[in-house]
């Protein structure tokens, strides 16, 4: 099985997972271990492209056919 986590990564991807690895960060620094929930959770929705993170919470164009 050839599956690669780091393929096809976007902004929004990017984005969560920074967030995500910074709530951790600052949670682990200043041992606020209740923020560290919400910093694991964006950081696995980017790796393993969950929910908005992988483009689901996206509204598809709706293109009319004449």
């Amino acid at each position: 099985m050839d599956k690669n986590i780091f393929k096809n990564w976007s902004l929004s991807r990017v984005l969560y997972f920074c967030s995500g690895i910074f709530f951790v960060l600052i949670a682990v620094n200043d041992r606020v271990w209740w923020m560290m929930p919400f910093g694991l959770y964006f950081a696995v929705m980017a790796l393993f492209k969950l929910g908005c993170a992988g483009g689901a919470c996206e509204i598809p164009s709706k293109k009319e056919v004449k």
